[in-house]
């Protein structure tokens, strides 16, 4: 991941987290509306899925021929969203453990 990629992560994960600390009830269907609200359209939202009381979702940012996303875990306070990267070209898929 390059210093750009580093850079615009940090911003969008603290973003995000703050737009998601108090949803008490994070279902798919409205972490995805907060994320749209945010201005993140549906085609870079991916894998919006609920278990329990968490919905996780990935973020595919990459741009310019960068390779961030995000991987996400909506949970009201436990909240976390941390930066990943991605293959630079190809469809996005979400990565396993390459964690950036």
């Amino acid at each position: 991941m390059n210093a750009r990629d580093w850079c615009a992560g940090n911003l969008h994960e603290e973003r995000i987290a703050r737009a998601l600390w108090d949803l008490a009830d994070p279902t798919p269907a409205k972490v995805r509306k907060i994320l749209n609200d945010l201005g993140y359209i549906d085609e870079r939202i991916h894998d919006l899925k609920q278990s329990g009381t968490t919905t996780r979702f990935f973020l595919d940012l990459r741009d310019q021929g960068g390779r961030l996303c995000l991987d996400g875990s909506a949970a009201a306070h436990q909240t976390v969203v941390d930066k990943c990267a991605a293959p630079v070209t190809g469809p996005f898929t979400p990565p396993e453990a390459t964690k950036a």
